[in-house]
């Protein structure tokens, strides 16, 4: 096979690609993905459950059937079982998340090409604005399985702790689903999750009563209470002073109170991260989103580098005792000890 047939391969494989993710995304935004995974039907059962036009329902089912996500038996069409796998409760990532990523970055592109030409990043706003909590999604059923079960347990005395009481804080929290999480695993500590950008109404008011979220930025936190666990999930990366962020974590942190950033266990070798399959999933997401909300806010663009960046925040950032913990979740469990 000649250079240029290997080519268009890889062309035409990213090219199907895209347009099936493309409708699969389209779905989610009309309801037409959600009818489909009900049970399917027929085009006219499921353009009715969906409230959408019958024949752009009809060219959107041969779309998905043609990509392989659905399957026709006689005038009936329905999702196949790995697609229906995929959307599952059971998958380590929330797909819908990751659709409503790719729709979202459609409305952002113009201000993340700027970006890129400029350096000067784009504003979490914007993002907000694009994705909504929708996005947060993309990493809670990985929050469930590992956050309180191995990363916090790995975390010697802290969780003793929490049973009894104590203070959790997640900055950078997102839509709050790792809030929640540890709040009902630890009914007796208040958890308290941080954000510039803080979602409001339904979200908030799907959290026990010992959480809550604030507006705040992680680089002055307040100093209302003194915390055993403060943590930041995948979003380390996103701020624009890792060390000044360190400081003002260890100044809310009682003594022996723990910091816990996780971070994608990617080293930034990429003769070694080429190997990892989503390896360009996390590149491209940090080029198109995390790098520009990290040089908005005057970073160096960090991103998905290895530890060592963190161990050295953290160490600068008053914490003597820092430790790495690699997790088969595809992060690293960065610790410093106050």
């Amino acid at each position: 096979m000649t250079d240029e047939q290997q080519g268009f391969g890889k062309f035409a494989q990213d090219l199907f690609g895209w347009y099936s993710i493309t409708m699969l995304a389209l779905g989610a935004r009309t309801g037409l993905l959600e009818a489909l995974l009900s049970g399917g039907g027929t085009v006219d059962e499921i353009s009715q459950q969906a409230g959408t036009d019958l024949r752009n329902t009809l060219e959107w089912l041969r779309a998905l059937t043609a990509a392989g996500h659905v399957e026709v038996e006689g005038d009936r069409f329905h999702v196949t079982e790995q697609t229906r796998a995929v959307m599952g409760p059971g998958f380590p990532s929330d797909v819908r998340g990751v659709l409503a990523f790719v729709d979202g970055m459609s409305e952002v592109m113009d201000d993340v090409a700027a970006a890129v030409v400029s350096g000067r990043g784009v504003e979490p706003g914007v993002y907000d604005h694009a994705f909504g909590p929708a996005v947060g999604r993309i990493n809670t059923p990985t929050y469930s399985a590992a956050l309180v079960d191995e990363w916090i347990a790995g975390v010697d005395g802290v969780g003793d702790a929490l049973r009894e009481g104590g203070a959790i804080a997640d900055i950078a929290c997102g839509n709050g689903d790792a809030v929640g999480l540890a709040a009902r695993a630890f009914p007796r500590a208040h958890v308290v999750g941080f954000d510039v950008v803080v979602a409001q109404g339904e979200q908030q008011a799907e959290l026990p009563g010992n959480a809550e979220l604030r507006v705040a930025d992680a680089e002055q936190l307040p100093r209302d209470r003194t915390y055993d666990l403060v943590m930041c999930l995948d979003a380390f990366h996103h701020l624009g002073d890792p060390v000044k962020v360190a400081f003002e974590v260890h100044a809310v942190l009682r003594p022996g109170g723990a910091f816990m950033v996780v971070e994608p266990t990617m080293t930034g070798d990429l003769a070694v991260d080429a190997r990892e399959p989503f390896s360009v999933v996390i590149y491209a997401s940090m080029l198109l989103w995390c790098l520009q909300e990290n040089l908005a806010a005057g970073g160096a663009g960090h991103g998905a580098d290895g530890p060592d960046w963190v161990v050295d925040a953290l160490s600068r950032g008053g914490f003597g005792t820092v430790t790495v913990r690699p997790s088969e979740t595809g992060y690293n469990v960065i610790t410093g000890i106050a």
